[in-house]
């Protein structure tokens, strides 16, 4: 870290700008009423989840103002989900675990929710009507009325109306007129549930996003919104500088002024101003943890990004650095940032207007001849500055263009209703046929297959002397099938050399698969548009035993190793697994190890990661020199980290003299020194996952050499080209300039500097539905790496479970050794 210097501030050191306060959605007198309305039994039932929440009363009252002052002494970091404020030359930590020390709230990782728990069951009554009855919606001010009115509700109703109050009305509240999700409410159905599920991240999330989201033009201002709890802020600054508690009065109830069981405790914020300027001042820079904390024993996020001026700060804190004020400097000037005046309100009134003496001498008669004389002389005006022959043109004209576009608008909505018809009939068809296919091949032809010692399909269409991507032969000795009709193995070839992308749907015409969809593989049944009636397995292996093949040694080798592999991971699933790491920091957990072959979720990128990991070691390893792919494959944090710069990247005028995260830059280099390949020279292709609208997974390959980017996108369907090309925008743009940054050879400090072109593949497999995208793309990954745009168009569902279950096992392996 000599060269990394510590955060520099968003505002320049006492130049911030003097804001009046944050406005939050949120109101401290909601605890209050949860706890006027609850009886201590009912308390206790809550506590476990939001004891300390409610203790929160008591503590030093909210102070918009403060929160304000603290916002404004940023840091200038590149976390995503963290912040560090300066007070008194000292920096301040506020991330999800000082969030949860803060309000004791359970700040575990998210867990994927059971549909059940969001939506009720068919034929069940939705837990809306149970609660709210025939309320179109409710918010939390209407929950808030309820909770007042304490006796008018049973016990379980009181609890369950407090619970989503705290939730969406105090924690995770985004306007004054929040609707209450009725996902929540049917959460609630299940109250253990409920109480059992990690707030504390779902609050800090929400507010952390609307902290990073606003810009300096925003904080300059004198208010600026936030969403969420904002209030964890202020609480985690009166924990880390003990001498605050010197500027609290004594316990007061602004809202009545009377004695109250529950007060508050209001702050005075002038001494505050003046520690600021002491440099003496005792900080926490971290807040410890005290004893029988739970709930932050993970506070880790997937997509968190590495931030080198932040591990400085850390390890000096480690080292007992006494942080002074000049060490943070940097910013700009608040008065220099130019700040939009608010809107003026113009208030319309009604005003008497008071009659001139002379009008008022007028009777009422001559008054009322008056006006309308003025109403004629108006007509008489209007009627000579058009003639009747333009009105009646110009009536005509008009009435011609209406129905014109009527007639448009009814075709533009009849053609849209006919392709959502379409489109809604063709979905149903394929779950259906999806649905059935998977129940008969799980029930009934996987069980015979495997009886009669094939297996079922490979994720690929092979042709007949095409091997499998990743499954080496092991056993020397031919096959007796093979060696019946005579052994062919001689005239067995290497997968094909890596070919140019189909570069864009537009001119792309149609995939031809050639032999692969006219020859049937082992395991792979016809499908019925092919016009073929399905046969035995026995049949197959009869017809195989007389024709010999090409490669049928390899294929049976390979299904017998799947099937191997296949028991393993049976074995895998009632084995005690620990945590698995595969470098970098990159560590997964036995349960997300187990749900690969069911599906890869878009929110776990380090799975993601890791299976491309294991699949890359795959590919320079296990691969034969003499079919070299010239390819490599990335993880998903490769492009997170050119996502977070991207916004730095388009304010510089000079690209060429922007500054990439140096960990970027010697992660990349430190990759092709540990496999002696390096881009351009010996490596042309490089391919990754891309998590794409946070709810599937695409594969992306960047050919080097025709500097195109070109999307293969097994969910088509779900986007537009045109809609998903400014998604990938900020990789086109900013590559260029990081493969000369990187500089391995001649040809990367000479890498044209324009964007590169997009494109994209629509012809590879679709998935039948979203929660394949993610297995899939890997599967497209692993065919193009090793066969080129040839191999990849052959990839589909086809044994993709059983593949999935394979690299399961590998991973497996990979970490902890054989099963």
């Amino acid at each position: 870290m000599a060269n990394v210097d510590l955060p520099s501030r968003l505002f320049a050191d006492r130049e911030e700008p003097a804001g009046d306060r944050v406005n939050m959605y949120f109101k401290l007198n909601t605890i209050k009423a949860v706890l006027k309305a609850l009886t201590p039994e009912e308390l206790d039932t809550i506590r476990p989840c939001f004891g300390k929440l409610l203790d929160i009363y008591s503590k030093p009252v909210f102070s918009g103002k403060l929160a304000h002052f603290l916002l404004t002494r940023q840091l200038n970091v590149v976390k995503r989900h963290e912040i560090w404020v300066i007070f008194a030359g000292k920096p301040i930590r506020f991330s999800l675990r000082e969030f949860g020390l803060v309000t004791g709230l359970n700040c575990s990782p998210l867990p994927p929710l059971d549909r059940s728990l969001l939506k009720s069951p068919p034929g069940v009554t939705p837990y809306w009507f149970t609660l709210f009855g025939g309320e179109e919606y409710f918010t939390g001010e209407m929950l808030l009325a309820k909770l007042r009115r304490p006796k008018a509700l049973s016990p379980e109703l009181r609890v369950k109306y407090a619970c989503l109050l705290l939730v969406d009305g105090f924690l995770s509240r985004r306007s004054y007129h929040m609707k209450i999700p009725k996902s929540h409410v049917e959460m609630i159905r299940d109250l253990d549930a409920f109480l059992a599920y990690p707030w504390g991240r779902y609050s800090f999330d929400l507010t952390m996003r609307c902290i990073k989201s606003r810009s300096l033009d925003q904080l300059a201002q004198a208010t600026v919104a936030i969403q969420g709890f904002i209030h964890a802020l202020v609480l985690v600054f009166v924990e880390a500088v003990p001498a605050v508690l010197s500027a609290v009065s004594a316990g007061t109830d602004p809202e009545s002024g009377d004695e109250d069981p529950f007060p508050v405790i209001a702050m005075k914020l002038e001494p505050v101003w003046d520690l600021d300027g002491v440099d003496e001042v005792e900080v926490l820079s971290v807040l410890p943890v005290g004893e029988n904390v739970v709930g932050i024993e993970d506070c880790s996020w997937p997509d968190e990004v590495s931030d080198p001026s932040v591990d400085l700060m850390l390890q000096q804190l480690d080292d007992g650095v006494k942080f002074k004020r000049a060490m943070f400097g940097g910013g700009i000037r608040g008065a220099d940032v130019h700040v939009e005046p608010p809107p003026r309100v113009i208030v319309k009134r009604k005003r008497k207007l008071r009659a001139k003496a002379s009008e008022c001498s007028t009777s009422r008669g001559e008054s009322s001849r008056a006006k309308k004389s003025k109403v004629r002389a108006a007509r008489a005006r209007f009627a000579s500055q058009d003639s009747p022959r333009d009105v009646l043109d110009t009536a005509t004209a008009l009435k011609a263009a209406l129905k014109e576009a009527q007639s448009d608008v009814y075709a533009h909505i009849c053609v849209e209703l006919k392709s959502m018809e379409l489109r809604l009939e063709r979905s149903l068809k394929d779950n259906i046929n999806s649905a059935v296919a998977a129940a008969i091949s799980g029930s009934v032809v996987e069980n015979v297959l495997r009886d009669v010692g094939i297996g079922v399909g490979q994720p690929y269409n092979k042709s007949p002397c095409s091997e499998s991507p990743s499954l080496r032969q092991t056993d020397p000795q031919p096959s007796p099938v093979v060696a019946a009709s005579g052994n062919h193995s001689d005239q067995c070839q290497r997968p094909s050399q890596l070919q140019p992308p189909i570069v864009n749907e537009q001119n792309a015409g149609p995939v031809v698969q050639g032999a692969a969809n006219s020859s049937i593989v082992e395991g792979t049944f016809p499908s019925e548009s092919s016009g073929s009636r399905s046969r035995s397995p026995a049949d197959e292996v009869n017809e195989e035993a007389s024709t010999g093949g090409d490669c049928g040694q390899g294929q049976i080798i390979a299904r017998d190793e799947a099937v191997a592999m296949s028991a393993k991971y049976k074995k895998l699933m009632v084995s005690d697994i620990p945590p698995m790491s595969f470098g970098d920091g990159l560590v997964i957990k036995d349960s997300e190890l187990l749900m690969i072959p069911t599906i890869i979720p878009p929110g776990y990128p380090n799975v993601m990661d890791a299976c491309v990991s294991v699949l890359r070691e795959t590919l320079f390893d296990n691969t034969d020199p003499a079919s070299d792919p010239r390819a490599d494959l990335l993880p998903c944090k490769f492009y997170g980290s050119l996502a977070v710069l991207y916004a730095k990247f388009k304010k510089v005028k000079r690209k060429e003299t922007f500054e990439f995260d140096p960990a970027l830059v010697n992660e990349i280099s430190t990759r092709c020194k540990a496999t002696g390949r390096v881009w351009l020279s010996h490596i042309e292709h490089l391919l990754f996952p891309f998590n794409i609208d946070k709810n599937r997974w695409i594969a992306v390959h960047i050919d080097l050499t025709s500097h195109t980017l070109t999307v293969l996108d097994p969910t088509a369907a779900a986007r537009r080209g045109s809609r998903l090309k400014p998604e990938l925008e900020f990789i086109c743009e900013m590559f260029p300039y990081l493969v000369r940054k990187v500089g391995g050879c001649d040809l990367m400090k000479n890498f044209p500097l324009q964007p590169l072109t997009f494109a994209r593949n629509t012809h590879v497999s679709q998935a039948t539905n979203l929660a394949n995208s993610g297995m899939l793309s890997l599967l497209l990954l692993e065919a193009y790496a090793t066969g080129g745009m040839d191999k990849a168009v052959l990839v589909n569902e086809d044994g993709m479970r059983l593949r999935a279950e394979e690299l399961a096992v590998q991973m497996y392996e990979h970490c902890l050794g054989e099963i």
